[in-house]
């Protein structure tokens, strides 16, 4: 996948963001911590974005379990388990939450964290 792909898939406050974000975890020397909010209700559903994500990540450098930590959560479209896995997330205090979709922005907006919110 290109990196113009990838940055489309994440959407430009993604793209800006995370280089901030990276930098900010690699100088403290931790391994940062992604929570996705997808909406279906596994990465097979997601299929080609789920891959790309995970191509895109990997070709800024980043290996999930190596130099990333990705916390992914599929809510398969029902709407109380999107504000459920949403404040999971953001309990796990991740550094970024990327939410796929509409409600998954939602969700994730609706709570109150620390962590930048990637829609």
């Amino acid at each position: 996948m290109r990196r113009r792909e990838f940055i489309t898939l994440l959407g430009s406050g993604a793209a800006a963001a995370w280089p901030l974000v990276a930098a900010a975890q690699k100088a403290a020397g931790k391994i940062p911590r992604i929570g996705v909010l997808w909406h279906a209700g596994s990465a097979e559903e997601e299929g080609r974005y789920f891959k790309g994500f995970i191509e895109g990540l990997r070709d800024l450098g980043y290996i999930a379990g190596q130099n990333i930590i990705l916390e992914h959560r599929f809510p398969n479209e029902m709407p109380d388990r999107f504000r459920t896995m949403a404040a999971e997330l953001v309990s796990m205090n991740v550094d970024v939450l990327v939410s796929v979709g509409s409600q998954s922005r939602q969700a994730q907006l609706a709570m109150s964290c620390r962590a930048r919110v990637l829609a």
